[in-house]
């Protein structure tokens, strides 16, 4: 990312209550953090200052660690994001009743609001939010959003976060066109600011998304393709989106050259890893706590790192044969690589790959972090536990 441009701009009045009219907010609660829709409430569920869900009964549920490790990184910015959820809703809405219906389906559909809570992150990391940080962190999530409702369709799933994915409520026709709508709205939305600067970056980092997608359709069962250009396919499919959350934050918030490419470079790891763990995900993991169709890779013939490692352990005969039985659309032929995964060291080895770059990461954030007096150090704290979540998660 070529950042030329420095930033000028407004204190975000936090507790002034009258945010800037450019950010249309109001005053709704963050309604994506727990099952619930709400942070807190007489019945539902409360982060706890040990990272656990405890419910009112006053038990601990397993299967929401990952919520609860999301809800305690994220304490030192839930009045912000309770503005960005706000931003989000206000700006998700149209004229046409029918087309307004589906913008408020799919702004439920991003779960916890990882993206926004970079941009927030990353920016109280360096200095005191603004109110571009609140527009830029809803950019961001309308990005994220465009790109989850195309991607059901490509992959053809059947849920998205325990409901119908958008394409099975309505068609696949409105859907594309409700994505599109989503990514040129959120251009529209960068662009409200003084500089055009934001809008080119989300520009940028949307034509990774594509070109890693595009790329990924062409590798399909392409049983040749190595390593690194799986990986390099990642960091554009869901790195690049990451990476701009967090520059964008830092941006708002004054950072330098320097400081917004090493935080663009910690968040296109964390993106990468989140993906890798996608990965692991759709062979192991459970389909009810992860609220999306699982096991869509190898139906579809994608070579995911699993596959890949697995596919690197077999002896030549075997694997000519498999590849062979895939081309004729040999049923038994999914079954057998399901088998020889188990059996291999490919879940260690995706999970391995993906710990190590979060490892990574957080280590040159933290020497990053030193160089913001200005900051806040709950921040760094916070960005460290949301990296080591991502590749700890149910879904």
């Amino acid at each position: 990312m070529d950042i030329t441009e420095t930033s000028t701009h407004r204190m975000f009045a936090e507790t002034s209550g009258n945010p800037s009219s450019t950010s249309k907010l109001r005053t709704d609660s963050f309604a994506s953090a727990t099952p619930t829709g709400t942070i807190a409430s007489a019945t539902g569920t409360i982060a706890s200052a040990t990272g656990t869900i405890v419910s009112a009964t006053g038990t601990i549920a397993p299967a929401d660690l990952y919520r609860a490790e999301f809800l305690s990184a994220i304490e030192c910015i839930v009045e912000p994001l309770r503005l960005v959820e706000a931003s989000i809703r206000s700006e998700l809405t149209s004229d046409d009743p029918y087309i307004s219906e589906m913008l408020q389906y799919v702004s439920r559909l991003g779960g916890k609001r990882l993206r926004p809570a970079l941009t927030l992150l990353c920016a109280k990391l360096v200095g005191p939010l603004t109110d571009e940080t609140i527009r830029l962190a809803t950019v961001v999530e309308l990005v994220h959003t465009a790109t989850l409702v195309h991607d059901d369709i490509l992959d053809d799933a059947l849920l998205r976060r325990h409901q119908p994915s958008v394409h099975v409520r309505w068609n696949v026709p409105a859907s594309v066109l409700i994505g599109d709508w989503l990514f040129t709205h959120a251009y529209r939305l960068a662009n409200d600011g003084d500089s055009t600067l934001p809008g080119r970056w989300v520009a940028q980092s949307a034509q990774r998304v594509c070109e890693g997608e595009i790329r990924q359709g062409n590798s399909i069962a392409n049983w040749d393709l190595d390593e690194a250009t799986y990986l390099r396919l990642l960091e554009d499919k869901t790195g690049a989106l990451c990476g701009v959350s967090c520059a964008l934050g830092a941006w708002s918030a004054g950072a330098d050259v320097g400081t917004c490419k090493v935080l663009e470079r910690f968040g296109n790891q964390l993106g990468t890893a989140f993906q890798l763990y996608d990965d692991w995900l759709d062979l192991w993991g459970d389909a009810d706590r992860s609220g999306k169709t699982l096991g869509t890779d190898l139906n579809q013939l994608k070579p995911t790192m699993p596959l890949l490692r697995a596919l690197s352990t077999w002896d030549p005969l075997s694997r000519t044969r498999w590849i062979a039985a895939m081309e004729r659309g040999d049923v038994d032929a999914v079954r057998t690589m399901q088998m020889r995964m188990n059996d291999s060291d490919a879940s260690e080895y995706t999970l391995s790959a993906a710990k190590a770059r979060i490892r990574e990461a957080t280590e040159k954030l933290t020497e990053l972090s030193s160089q913001f007096p200005g900051g806040d150090g709950n921040a760094l704290r916070s960005l460290v536990k949301l990296a080591e979540a991502s590749v700890s998660r149910a879904g």
